[in-house]
């Protein structure tokens, strides 16, 4: 499942707060990639690319001129507190053979069975972090909930994951449930001991 986005950037020379403003103000976002035991390459994207990678999950092919083709993904994006501006981004190198770490957004697919029987469909975590082979990065993870019945869940444990991927963190964690809406369930509760009072029988 390979999810690469090529981009052709330019490396800077000029560093600092008063250079980054200036960049920023020529339409243009400072950057840098991070990589161990190497320098840090700093370099400049368009706005246009900054938004098209800031909330990718997989790898970015970078071809910065000066420097050659550095395969990365992307760490972290800093945004402007007024407006949500981007003001940087930072990359981290990946290299062959090697695994990352990345946070993937996790989406439902499919009407659980539950449904039918009142229930409704509450996911908990929507976000999961694996570690897999760049070339193995997945936009997101669907995660089929079609046979969820009325109070059945999906872990971690039982999210399919891409290639040669696995979950971090707690493997029990509850990913999706099928549960009965408060409303009806604050009125079942109420009327079962009303019931079994009927029920019971008189005492003489």
């Amino acid at each position: 499942m390979s999810n690469t986005i090529s981009l052709t950037a330019t490396k800077r020379d000029s560093l600092g707060t008063n250079a980054s403003r200036r960049l920023r103000a020529q339409g243009s976002i400072p950057a840098v990639i991070y990589s161990c035991g190497a320098e840090n390459i700093n370099f400049q994207l368009s706005l246009e690319q900054v938004l098209k990678i800031e909330h990718h999950a997989g790898m970015v092919s970078l071809d910065i001129q000066g420097v050659g083709v550095k395969n990365a993904i992307v760490k972290a994006v800093q945004y402007k507190a007024i407006n949500d501006a981007p003001l940087s981004v930072d990359f981290l190198e990946v290299k062959a053979g090697e695994q990352v770490s990345v946070v993937i957004p996790v989406e439902p697919k499919g009407e659980p069975e539950g449904l039918r029987a009142g229930g409704q469909l509450e996911q908990v975590i929507h976000e999961l972090e694996i570690q897999v082979s760049p070339a193995e990065i997945p936009e997101v993870l669907m995660v089929d909930v079609s046979a969820l019945q009325l109070d059945q869940e999906l872990t971690v444990a039982d999210v399919k994951l891409p290639g040669d991927a696995k979950a971090l963190g707690d493997h029990s964690q509850i990913v999706f449930q099928v549960r009965m809406p408060h409303t009806k369930r604050e009125e079942t509760e109420a009327a079962a001991p009303a019931e079994d009072a009927a029920a019971a029988p008189e005492k003489k």
